[in-house]
């Protein structure tokens, strides 16, 4: 069972007898709130626009089972698979007591001699490492978001090297977080980055990750900024920042 079954076999064991009870496909991000309230979050992913219809009319999300919808993370269809993430988060990312709210890198051992590999551009936290460690190696898959960044392709050439590694939580929906946790052979502290990320620890249990970082809903108002192609910039009035550390 790799990571992905793994995490999808742990929502939909605890979504049985929960419903989907409102789906939003932001341009941004996607939005899943279910019957008792809870609302989870996950990038949008939005490939070249052909048509208008990017999603099958059989195809349908509100009011099924979410242990069902949530079964759409490992569609092919990346809007699905979004769909599908953003109802494991909102199954499965709920309070704890072992959540840290607050910076991500504020949980991190960081040191002037570290190699940081960054895979996705998270603008905030470029300017507060680029010049601060030995090395800063941004990876970035779209074009003009940051103008140092390299490409997916010399990711095998730099991420064994790295000694810190911030991943974004996107890489669970176009299935590459795997491929990359692989080559972090040399990493003490791996993150995984983002609103899509789920705060379930046992889904990761064997790979390299140190630390989750996400976000929980507190407020479904949400739902209209997502609607409205609102961003995680503009998250802040209805979530909070939480960090999970797994080792």
């Amino acid at each position: 069972m790799n990571l992905y079954e793994r995490l999808l076999e742990k929502a939909a064991s605890r979504g049985r007898g929960r419903l989907v009870a409102d789906v939003r496909i932001g341009l941004g991000y996607t939005a899943v709130q279910l019957d008792d309230g809870a609302v989870g979050l996950a990038y949008t992913i939005l490939e070249e626009k052909k048509s208008c219809n990017l999603l099958e009319p059989e195809v349908k999300f509100a009011g099924r089972p979410a242990d069902l919808v949530s079964r759409y993370f490992l569609s092919p269809n990346l809007i699905e698979a979004g769909v599908g993430l953003a109802t494991i988060n909102a199954i499965l990312n709920r309070p704890r007591p072992d959540l840290l709210p607050g910076d991500p890198l504020s949980f991190l051992s960081l040191e002037p001699e570290d190699r940081v590999a960054m895979v996705g551009y998270f603008e905030p936290l470029v300017h507060r490492l680029a010049g601060k460690v030995a090395e800063f190696w941004v990876f970035e898959r779209t074009e003009g978001r940051y103008a140092h960044a390299l490409s997916e392709a010399e990711m095998a050439d730099y991420l064994p090297q790295a000694t810190v590694a911030i991943v974004t939580s996107v890489t669970l929906i176009n299935k590459t977080l795997e491929e990359i946790l692989n080559l972090l052979t040399n990493a003490r502290e791996v993150v995984l980055l983002g609103p899509s990320t789920p705060l379930v620890p046992e889904a990761f249990l064997g790979y390299p990750l140190t630390q989750l970082s996400g976000l929980l809903v507190k407020d479904p108002a949400i739902l209209t900024a997502v609607s409205e192609a609102k961003g995680a910039r503009s998250f802040g009035p209805w979530v909070e920042k939480v960090n999970l550390r797994l080792v």
